[in-house]
């Protein structure tokens, strides 16, 4: 028995020991892609090895649920190219696991949220292995998962290695300027010279380049936007001087480049050249390792590592409250809180909407803070007049940066329910604004108590990032918003334009359908001249409606595309209205309509004919369309300099909020069920006066009718005021 008892002890034993070398080994593995140069496939096919699998596979899923293929054993190169399915849940598609009876590990590699991995270990029968080695598995996953963070951890310190290398030898290489990279340019960011040594690392001549802009022929593509906004900056006197970027040869080589630059201003200190000196650092930063740093740099090198670390958490963090809602307002208040939790001891955010002073969206307090007196204080808004803080960032559109010693940061703040004014002083504080295509949205305004740390370059630099991706935020909103609204718009244009085209489609149909059925009967020699001559006059009628619907589309689509052309003659503008009014009296007629005309004196001007007759037309028909059978007064006057045409009818008038969104397409003052139209005949008005330097303004109000009046300048857009005035112009 006791023999017995120690066989299965040293057989325990071995299974041990063979598990713990297993282990070992495939930990070492594991540990390998600590080099981020090591492939996962290397390591998947000594786990398949020493566990028996048929096929061993790394999937990986991001976010958003997509499944990728981080490594592989047990593959064909065709399996390998197949696509994955969008679900990791979902069977995959590769042949090689289409044998019956597989059985398969499933092992999560990472579990704390997106992106996670998993491995998965296929036998081509249930293995004969130790239980212990479904734990194996898990513990070796552990290890890959640590191997995984430091993986990611030594690429960052590696960044930053080379980073510092570049600070040591930067001064060294300048100095070789016998064959260094001149370039320069005007402030448009045209090449105006271009040296040999340019000319040598590129490929392209001088004359190959002469006049071009740098940034469309030597920078890469994903480069050259922000490139250019850089230059601009350059340009404008401000900015780095000394930066690096990459250019590209005729071979499409890509080269590093350490640049140092500098302008060249004229006489009236405008920059007339902007001139670059570069080195070509690219095999620098190929060949060159940082061997001999001491322990103290590569601490301090990993510190900063660790620093930016947090940063970028914070980053994304605040990012993901950006973007996960459409409620910008409330996402902004989310990264307030996380950022006193992270990076201030108080945070306010104020936005401008339009009205005289600021809105506060939020304002939030570290728990350091709220232990002062200052708890129960609400802080005033920023005075837009200030010449420091927020309001001055709010005003100018330009971020506000004082380390502690600089001016402190005042805030004017009040006791709840009691008049007891007391002002809180911040020694070290940032103030950046949200800006959003050139135009500042807000500003984000960020402060330390004394004692808690001076805000450095690097907090600037975090702050200003951090507005920028509220700013978006807040655009991103805005134009969804407005995308919304132009959305539907066009939906409900579509539907007004398919119901007018609808109805002279359908006429014309009807009316060419009997005269087929006439024709095909033998009956139309016969048919009464009436009958046809009717049927000829309501296919004419509705294509003549037709041609104008489209006429109007084309219209608006020369006017947005700036195709819409004048051509300017001398116009009696009394004349016309006689003209235009004259043939709408069949439909004052029809519509009982009676139209008073003041139009005796001449009124004539340089103007364009064609396009004058439609702004009238569209004034009177819509006076006739919404007038409800009153009367219509329409008047033409004016001086030596403007002549004014007005149109006014008594009908069911344009509510004041209207008056401005009436000249915009699409838009309309009543509802389009009850009245017809596209709703671009007055955009159109607007903008063929506007066009012939005039103006259009309406004054109305709900119920009582509306006023319209056009001016325009009886010499034409362009004439200058001393110009003579038409021949037979009146007083």
């Amino acid at each position: 028995m006791e023999d017995h008892g120690a066989d299965a002890e040293h057989k325990l034993t071995e299974e041990r020991l063979a598990l713990l070398s297993v282990l070992q080994e495939l930990t070492v593995a594991a540990l390998d892609l600590l080099d981020p140069d090591r492939s996962a496939d290397d390591f998947l096919d000594r786990v398949a090895e020493r566990l028996g699998c048929m096929v061993a596979l790394w999937l990986q899923s991001d976010a958003w649920g997509q499944v990728g293929l981080l490594g592989a054993s047990g593959l064909s190169t065709a399996s390998r190219q197949l696509p994955l399915p969008e679900r990791p849940e979902a069977d995959l598609p590769y042949p090689e696991l289409a044998s019956p009876g597989l059985v398969h590990w499933s092992v999560p590699i990472n579990d704390a949220g997106p992106p996670s991995s998993v491995l998965l270990l296929y036998f081509d029968r249930e293995p004969s292995l130790p239980r212990q080695y479904r734990g194996m598995v898990d513990r070796l996953c552990g290890v890959l998962r640590t191997a995984l963070i430091h993986r990611r951890l030594f690429a960052r310190t590696l960044d930053s290695e080379r980073a510092l290398q570049h600070e040591r030898d930067f001064s060294s290489a300048v100095l070789d300027t016998a064959r260094a990279l001149v370039i320069v340019l005007d402030p448009e960011g045209r090449i105006v010279r271009f040296n040999r040594a340019c000319q040598e690392m590129t490929g392209y001549s001088f004359e190959e380049l002469r006049g071009a802009h740098f940034w469309t022929r030597l920078q890469p593509p994903e480069e050259a936007a922000r490139v250019k906004r850089n230059f601009a900056v350059l340009a404008a006197g401000q900015g780095h001087e000394q930066y690096e970027s990459h250019w590209m040869t005729r071979t499409g080589e890509r080269r590093l480049i350490s640049w140092s630059s500098n302008v060249l201003r004229g006489e009236s200190g405008t920059i007339e050249y902007v001139i670059g000196t570069g080195i070509d650092i690219t095999e620098h930063r190929r060949t060159e390792q940082e061997r001999d740093q001491t322990f103290q740099r590569e601490q301090q090198a990993r510190a900063r590592a660790e620093e930016q670390e947090r940063r970028s958490a914070l980053l994304a963090e605040a990012s993901g409250l950006l973007t996960s809602s459409l409620a910008p307002k409330d996402a902004l208040r989310s990264v307030a809180a996380l950022t006193v939790r992270r990076f201030a001891d108080w945070c306010a955010v104020d936005l401008l909407d339009g009205s005289p002073s600021p809105q506060r969206i939020t304002e939030a307090r570290s728990e350091a803070l709220r232990a002062t007196a200052l708890a129960r204080m609400h802080c005033a808004l920023p005075d837009l007049e200030a010449a420091h803080g927020p309001g001055r960032v709010l005003r100018v559109g330009e971020p506000e940066f004082f380390p502690e010693g600089g001016a402190s940061l005042s805030l004017g703040c009040v006791r709840d329910r009691q008049d007891l004014a007391e002002v809180v002083e911040f020694p070290s504080w940032i103030s950046v604004p949200l800006l959003a295509r050139a135009h500042a949205l807000g500003a984000l305004t960020l402060a330390r108590m004394e004692g808690g740390g001076r805000y450095g370059q690097a907090d600037f630099d975090l702050a200003q990032e951090l507005a920028r991706r509220a700013a978006m935020a807040l655009d991103n909103a805005r134009l969804y918003q407005q995308a919304q609204m132009a959305i539907g718009l066009r939906d409900e244009f579509l539907s007004i334009a398919s119901h007018e085209l609808k109805t002279p489609v359908t006429s014309l149909q009807l009316s060419v359908q009997g005269l087929m059925r006439l024709g095909r009967t033998g009956a139309l020699r016969t048919a009464p001249v009436e009958t046809v001559t009717h049927s000829l006059e309501v296919i004419e009628r509705q294509a003549k409606r037709m041609a104008k619907l489209v006429n109007t589309l084309l219209d608006v689509s020369r006017i947005h595309a700036g195709r819409l052309e004048l051509e300017f003659e001398e116009v009696d503008l009394a004349a016309l209205v006689r003209d235009v009014a004259a043939r709408f009296a069949p439909e004052l007629a029809t519509s009982g309509t009676r139209l008073q005309l003041h139009a005796d004196r001449a009124m004539p001007g340089v103007w364009d004919r064609s396009r004058l007759d439609q702004i009238f037309t569209n004034l009177l028909s819509n006076a006739i369309k919404y007038g409800e059978g009153r009367p219509i007064e329409v008047r033409v006057e004016g001086d030596s300099v403007m002549a004014r045409l007005e149109v006014r009818d008594q009908g069911i008038g344009i509510p004041a909020e209207r008056h401005a969104r009436i000249f915009r397409p699409f838009e309309r003052a009543v509802s389009s069920r009850h009245y017809g139209g596209l709703g671009l005949g007055l955009h159109i008005v607007n903008q063929l006066v506007e066009r012939m330097g005039g103006s259009v303004q309406v004054a109305s109000e709900a119920g009582h009718g509306a006023t319209f009046t056009v001016e325009l300048p009886r010499r034409g857009p362009h004439a200058s005021p001393a110009a003579e005035p038409p021949a037979h112009a009146g007083p």
